[in-house]
């Protein structure tokens, strides 16, 4: 066997992500470099020597070890007993395109800003695992979403350090000796895009790329960063993004039973989709007909300002050429982008093209399903609101990227049975998870907190320990129980997620946090958007309390925000705090990860939670009835948040003896266990994806 060549076959896979077999392969080279290269096991191949290989896995038990990590992955790879085939055959042999503009795929790939991207990520690894004929579109973006950094006056800065291209295993695809290159139409002038493809199990991700010679240099950083830009920038992202995609995917062959439109970015590609049908003889009536009944869109925004709305002008600037091409009126093209077409100075929104171009429409939680038929009524004006035609599935979570190691054994021990298995069946889930003893599942919290306090250190270490606490930290590391209650809040600092919440009565907040009896520490993370100057206003109030010293060492801020970080907050922590202005979150996937730690929820009934909850697994912090005012609406919460916290989290932690190891604090733990992760799992999710909509649609594409 050689060595590097198998190596180097299981690093171009991105299985690895999610395969702790075959990602322990590669940090066992060099636990501290492969740290600094972002946990990126193709980038840490290049670096290390042969002699270094033959050291680490070069003895005949090394070798063996990696060739049967290899061989796993090739007949996981090619197997043909999988999910898809037992249990949805009709679409084998069709193919499902996936269009995203972000990808949260790992920590080394920063095609992310925040939920869209992970919960994009989670969907790809899933139809990987289930073997769903999928392959996903998104953008290349050089430079990636930013890395945020705090000043010394606890300000945001933004800094976009380009990707190392050569250490991500994807290819650029070639046509004989140069890149393939499609060519989009922007306005009057063409941009030429070339096609990175990254292998993510069984699923293809393809990469669309404006970096290349025959592009202006404006051209060529269209495509350079994440959310970043003005209109103008957003829009020609999105044009390459759809009908690029599209093109890429005729470039390859490959030719799409179904698409699923996932947000509003992409809905681009419904024009090309249109155009491909009408130049082979297609009516209009017809063309958009059979689009519509083979297009999935899924929405992620209850947020009116959250959906992309772009001038009549700059519009018909950008699509100019597409009457022609599509054989209709200019009033008619824009009409697919408005919810009152025939308004001409009404703005052209993605949201509504993606709508008004797809039969099946999705939320992505029970109550954003009824907030968005509510919110897009309008484009149905004879139906009733519970009549309109939008239904939901609500997002889950890949459980094997985000399961701690330490956890994973202790559900393996416990049954050898696949648990992989029990994702999709709720009942056999809670039976293992009945089996774990009460010990075994307090000695993991304990471990997963010492693995988080550890890791916190060695961050505030590495960013200049911005809030002066590591000398408490080291004494705390020296001799540590795991005893104070730890809360988690991290994600994308967007006012209406109130960050700040607790803060609201400052003094009450200091009792609550420093009491002498029952303490609380609370971490913070998340980024706010680089023009959010309100959301950057909320990470220098939590700033502003961290340095206090009146609540020093309680009040933590983690800069940064990556998948990484996500892993160890939601392993480590005892609680998962979720503070949204109901209804804006859609779904919310980060509390979803804690349950697989053992760990609690306490939130708005808001997005996933009001599914979730039942009252034994968890925390409500108020109801769900409606005040008549935002302002309204915050003080309430703000008292039940303050409420909870006194009456139910903290006597529920601190009673029946040793902290954390109560009655009643073990049996919500066991709960939250064994009634959510399986409920909540991207297997779930994309299960109800392929029986409500994908197996219908392809056999519905295939008739027409």
């Amino acid at each position: 066997m050689n060595l590097r060549e198998t190596l180097d076959r299981i690093s171009r896979n991105l299985s690895w992500a999610w395969t702790p077999e075959a990602y322990d392969l590669f940090r066992a080279l060099s636990p501290d470099l492969f740290h600094h290269l972002r946990n990126n096991p193709h980038a840490i191949l290049r670096r290390v020597p042969d002699a270094l290989l033959d050291r680490t896995w070069g003895t005949e038990s090394g070798c063996a070890h990696v060739a049967n990590v290899d061989a796993r992955l090739d007949r996981y790879l090619r197997s043909p007993d999988t999910w898809t085939a037992r249990n949805a055959p009709e679409l084998q042999g069709g193919c499902i395109a996936y269009f995203c503009a972000e990808f949260g795929l790992h920590e080394s790939l920063p095609l992310y800003s925040g939920g869209l991207g992970v919960l994009a990520g989670d969907h790809i690894k899933t139809a990987s695992d289930l073997a769903l004929p999928l392959v996903a579109i998104g953008l290349h973006y050089p430079e990636g979403y930013f890395r945020q950094t705090i000043d010394h006056a606890g300000s945001q800065r933004e800094a976009y350090p380009p990707t190392r291209w050569e250490d991500i295993p994807a290819d650029r695809l070639m046509d004989g000796d140069e890149p393939l290159l499609i060519a989009v139409p922007l306005g009057e002038h063409v941009v030429h895009v070339s096609i990175w493809s990254l292998e993510v199990g069984r699923v293809r991700l393809l990469l669309l790329d404006t970096d290349v010679p025959q592009n202006s240099d404006a051209d060529r950083h269209l495509g350079g960063r994440l959310y970043s830009g003005d209109a103008i920038t957003r829009i020609r992202q999105e044009i390459i993004l759809g009908i690029g995609g599209y093109r890429a995917l005729a470039a390859l062959g490959i030719e799409p039973t179904i698409v699923h439109l996932n947000e509003g970015h992409c809905a681009f590609a419904n024009l090309e989709r249109l155009r491909v049908l009408r130049n082979s003889g297609s009516s209009w009536d017809d063309a958009l007909a059979h689009v519509r009944a083979t297009s999935l869109f899924t929405t992620h925004t209850p947020v009116p300002a959250g959906h992309d709305r772009f001038s009549p002008a700059v519009t018909a600037h950008h699509l100019s050429g597409w009457p022609q091409r599509l054989g209709v009126p200019l009033s008619t093209l824009m009409g697919l982008g408005r919810v009152h077409p025939e308004d001409e100075a009404e703005w052209f929104c993605m949201t509504v093209l993606g709508m008004r171009t797809s039969a099946q429409i999705n939320g992505v939680s029970q109550l954003h399903g009824a907030v968005t038929r509510e919110m897009w009524s309008s484009l149905w004006p004879t139906r009733a609101v519970d009549e309109v035609p939008v239904g939901h599935v609500t997002n889950g979570i890949h459980v094997e990227t985000f399961l701690h190691p330490r956890m994973r054994h202790v559900i393996e021990e416990v049954d050898p049975g696949d648990w992989r298995a029990d994702l999709l069946d709720e009942a056999a889930w809670k039976r293992r998870i009945d089996r774990i003893s009460d010990e075994a599942l307090l000695e993991l919290r304990r471990e997963l907190k010492r693995d988080l306090i550890r890791d916190l250190v060695r961050r505030f270490r590495a960013q200049g320990d911005i809030h002066g606490v590591l000398d408490l930290y080291d004494d705390q590391l020296n001799d540590w129980t795991g005893d104070t209650l730890t809360i988690g809040f991290a994600r994308r600092f967007a006012t209406y997620k109130r960050a700040s919440m607790l803060f609201h009565d400052e003094e009450r907040a200091r009792a609550l946090l420093t009491s002498l009896d029952r303490p609380v520490q609370f971490v913070f993370a998340g980024k706010a958007h680089p023009k959010d100057d309100e959301g950057k206003g909320v990470i220098r109030r939590i700033l502003e309390i961290a340095r206090d010293p009146s609540f020093h060492g309680r009040v933590l801020f983690v800069e940064n925000y990556d998948m990484e970080l996500a892993r160890s907050l939601v392993s480590g922590v005892d609680v998962w705090l979720n503070t949204p202005r109901r209804p804006r979150e859609a779904s919310g996937t980060s509390g979803q990860k804690v349950t697989l730690h053992g760990a609690l929820n306490a939130s708005i009934l808001d997005g996933w939670w009001v599914e979730g909850f039942d009252g034994t697994n968890g925390f409500a912090i108020g109801d769900e009835t409606s005040p008549t005012s935002a302002e309204e609406q915050d003080q309430r919460d703000v008292e039940a948040l303050y409420r909870t916290f006194d009456e139910e989290i903290l006597p529920a932690y601190y009673g029946g003896g040793r902290a954390g190891a109560g009655h009643t604090w073990r049996a919500m733990m066991r709960a939250s266990l064994s009634t959510l992760p399986a409920r909540f799992s991207s297997h779930r999710m994309l299960r109800d994806y392929v029986h409500t909509y994908y197996a219908p649609m392809m056999r519905k594409g295939r008739a027409t």
